[in-house]
Protein backbone atom coordinates (compact mmCIF):
# COMPACT_ATOMS: atom_id res chain seq x y z
CA UNK A 1 0.00 0.00 0.00
CA UNK A 2 1.66 3.24 -1.09
CA UNK A 3 -0.13 7.12 0.13
CA UNK A 4 -0.40 9.81 -2.41
CA UNK A 5 -1.30 13.42 -1.71
CA UNK A 6 -3.69 16.07 -2.97
CA UNK A 7 -4.71 19.56 -2.10
CA UNK A 8 -6.84 22.29 -3.24
CA UNK A 9 -6.14 25.04 -5.13
CA UNK A 10 -5.55 27.58 -1.83
CA UNK A 11 -3.97 24.84 0.44
CA UNK A 12 -7.11 24.79 3.04
CA UNK A 13 -7.98 21.40 2.18
CA UNK A 14 -6.00 18.57 1.18
CA UNK A 15 -6.21 14.47 0.88
CA UNK A 16 -4.31 11.31 0.76
CA UNK A 17 -5.20 8.20 -0.57
CA UNK A 18 -3.90 4.74 0.30
CA UNK A 19 -3.76 2.53 -2.69
CA UNK A 20 -2.82 -0.89 -3.37
CA UNK A 21 -1.07 -0.64 -6.57
CA UNK A 22 1.48 2.25 -8.00
CA UNK A 23 -0.35 5.01 -8.89
CA UNK A 24 0.26 4.26 -12.94
CA UNK A 25 -1.54 1.49 -12.60
CA UNK A 26 -4.87 3.84 -12.31
CA UNK A 27 -7.17 5.31 -15.15
CA UNK A 28 -9.42 7.74 -13.24
CA UNK A 29 -12.98 8.31 -14.22
CA UNK A 30 -14.38 11.77 -15.77
CA UNK A 31 -18.08 11.99 -14.95
CA UNK A 32 -19.75 13.20 -18.43
CA UNK A 33 -22.60 15.44 -16.27
CA UNK A 34 -22.11 18.87 -16.40
CA UNK A 35 -21.50 19.76 -12.55
CA UNK A 36 -18.31 17.52 -13.10
CA UNK A 37 -17.48 18.55 -16.62
CA UNK A 38 -17.50 22.41 -16.08
CA UNK A 39 -15.55 21.55 -12.91
CA UNK A 40 -13.11 18.98 -14.81
CA UNK A 41 -13.16 16.85 -12.14
CA UNK A 42 -11.72 13.01 -13.12
CA UNK A 43 -12.63 10.83 -10.10
CA UNK A 44 -10.28 8.35 -8.62
CA UNK A 45 -10.63 5.10 -6.38
CA UNK A 46 -10.01 1.56 -5.32
CA UNK A 47 -12.34 -0.54 -3.05
CA UNK A 48 -9.25 -1.74 -1.10
CA UNK A 49 -8.02 1.86 -0.51
CA UNK A 50 -8.57 4.26 1.90
CA UNK A 51 -9.00 8.06 1.72
CA UNK A 52 -8.70 10.70 3.90
CA UNK A 53 -10.15 14.45 3.29
CA UNK A 54 -8.70 16.87 5.94
CA UNK A 55 -10.02 20.25 5.90
CA UNK A 56 -8.96 23.49 8.33
CA UNK A 57 -12.52 24.49 8.07
CA UNK A 58 -15.69 22.54 7.35
CA UNK A 59 -15.88 21.72 4.14
CA UNK A 60 -18.54 22.62 1.88
CA UNK A 61 -21.41 19.59 0.52
CA UNK A 62 -22.66 19.70 -2.43
CA UNK A 63 -25.69 17.06 -3.81
CA UNK A 64 -26.40 17.19 -7.93
CA UNK A 65 -28.05 14.20 -9.90
CA UNK A 66 -29.94 11.66 -7.37
CA UNK A 67 -28.75 13.54 -4.29
CA UNK A 68 -27.45 10.63 -2.67
CA UNK A 69 -24.11 10.91 -3.06
CA UNK A 70 -22.23 14.16 -1.43
CA UNK A 71 -19.53 16.30 -3.26
CA UNK A 72 -17.00 17.73 -0.67
CA UNK A 73 -15.39 21.01 -1.80
CA UNK A 74 -13.06 23.87 0.39
CA UNK A 75 -15.12 26.40 1.31
CA UNK A 76 -12.78 28.83 0.63
CA UNK A 77 -11.57 28.06 -3.11
CA UNK A 78 -14.30 25.92 -4.35
CA UNK A 79 -11.91 22.64 -5.35
CA UNK A 80 -13.93 19.74 -5.25
CA UNK A 81 -11.87 17.50 -3.15
CA UNK A 82 -13.94 14.03 -3.64
CA UNK A 83 -17.03 12.57 -3.37
CA UNK A 84 -18.87 10.35 -0.78
CA UNK A 85 -21.45 8.21 -0.01
CA UNK A 86 -22.12 8.14 3.62
CA UNK A 87 -24.79 6.01 5.99
CA UNK A 88 -24.94 4.92 9.33
CA UNK A 89 -22.92 2.06 7.87
CA UNK A 90 -21.00 2.97 5.32
CA UNK A 91 -18.45 5.80 4.44
CA UNK A 92 -16.79 5.42 0.79
CA UNK A 93 -15.86 7.86 -1.61
CA UNK A 94 -13.32 8.59 -4.48
CA UNK A 95 -10.86 11.91 -4.79
CA UNK A 96 -10.85 14.39 -7.55
CA UNK A 97 -7.40 13.13 -9.34
CA UNK A 98 -6.93 16.50 -10.80
CA UNK A 99 -5.51 17.72 -7.12
CA UNK A 100 -3.10 14.98 -6.71
CA UNK A 101 0.40 15.73 -6.79
CA UNK A 102 1.74 13.21 -8.95
CA UNK A 103 -1.37 13.27 -11.53
CA UNK A 104 0.93 12.73 -13.86
CA UNK A 105 1.87 9.20 -13.14
CA UNK A 106 -1.83 8.11 -13.68
CA UNK A 107 -3.16 7.14 -16.77
CA UNK A 108 -5.48 9.26 -19.44
CA UNK A 109 -8.77 9.67 -17.83
CA UNK A 110 -11.93 7.43 -19.02
CA UNK A 111 -15.57 8.60 -19.65
CA UNK A 112 -18.01 7.49 -17.21
CA UNK A 113 -21.42 8.44 -17.23
CA UNK A 114 -23.36 7.92 -13.80
CA UNK A 115 -26.46 9.49 -15.02
CA UNK A 116 -27.69 6.47 -17.35
CA UNK A 117 -27.88 4.17 -13.68
CA UNK A 118 -30.61 3.89 -11.41
CA UNK A 119 -30.68 4.90 -8.33
CA UNK A 120 -29.60 1.54 -6.98
CA UNK A 121 -27.51 0.20 -9.63
CA UNK A 122 -25.36 4.18 -8.60
CA UNK A 123 -24.97 3.14 -4.77
CA UNK A 124 -23.67 -0.82 -6.26
CA UNK A 125 -21.23 0.73 -8.12
CA UNK A 126 -20.16 3.22 -5.28
CA UNK A 127 -19.76 0.12 -2.64
CA UNK A 128 -17.77 -1.89 -5.77
CA UNK A 129 -15.12 0.61 -6.90
CA UNK A 130 -14.90 3.67 -4.47
CA UNK A 131 -12.48 3.65 -1.03
CA UNK A 132 -13.02 3.68 2.37
CA UNK A 133 -13.16 7.19 3.66
CA UNK A 134 -12.89 9.26 6.46
CA UNK A 135 -13.44 12.97 7.17
CA UNK A 136 -11.34 15.50 9.01
CA UNK A 137 -12.67 18.95 9.37
CA UNK A 138 -11.93 21.43 11.80
CA UNK A 139 -13.17 24.90 12.46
Amino acid sequence: MKSYYGKCACGNAEYSITLPQDLSCYTPRACDCDFCTSRKVEYLSDSAGRIEIRSVLPLQRLKQGSNQATFLSCPTCATILGVAYITDKVSVGAVNATCLVDKAALQPAISASPKQLTAEEKVARWLMLWSSLKITEHE
